[in-house]
């Protein structure tokens, strides 16, 4: 980060909500801009940069984890035209780091049986109404425990999150 930007990062993340946790402050254009850079550009010096700044959360992100007897991280997966275009998951990023620091298994036990368009171009009510028909499915013979933590890379409206929550709830995790 240049001299500006670290004097401006915001190191205070939101609060976490209803067992929802994030690193970092979306609405901080800093953290925006770095997020655009590694999820669009694939530029891995903002992975480093945002996984550098928010390695401090990580002993009472771990406590947390304790606390809730998290088992195992699951990304939340692309469609597969979302991945040819990228190259990358990026949640699948951040879980495997993630499962790094904390010492858990990455399970990708998630797909995608259909793709919904880029939540990101819709209003909050547009992302719940295309979450409410889950694109997710669970693959086949995954070897999930019954605690896992859902790992996305931005938080906005919860509608995805919740999508895949419904699915793997209905498996009783």
């Amino acid at each position: 980060l240049c001299k500006v930007c670290e004097m401006t990062w915001q190191h205070d993340p939101p609060t976490a909500i209803d067992g929802h946790m994030a690193f970092c402050a979306y609405a901080n254009p800093i953290v925006r801009k770095l997020i655009c850079a590694w999820k669009y550009d694939y530029d891995l010096s903002a992975f480093e940069i945002l996984t550098a700044e928010t390695r401090e959360l990580l002993p009472e992100f771990m406590a947390g984890a304790r606390t809730l007897g998290i088992q195992a991280i699951v990304p939340l997966p692309l469609s597969a035209k979302r991945y040819r275009e990228r190259g990358f998951n990026q949640s699948k990023m951040l879980a495997d780091w993630l499962g790094r620091e904390l010492n858990l298994p990455v399970v990708e036990a998630l797909a995608r049986s259909h793709r919904k368009g880029h939540q990101a171009e819709r209003s909050t009510t547009e992302r719940e109404l295309a979450m409410r028909n889950s694109p997710f499915v669970l693959v086949e013979n995954n070897q999930l425990p019954s605690t896992v933590l859902l790992v996305d890379d931005v938080w906005t409206t919860g509608a995805t999150m919740q999508a895949a929550k419904r699915i793997l709830e209905a498996d009783g995790k």
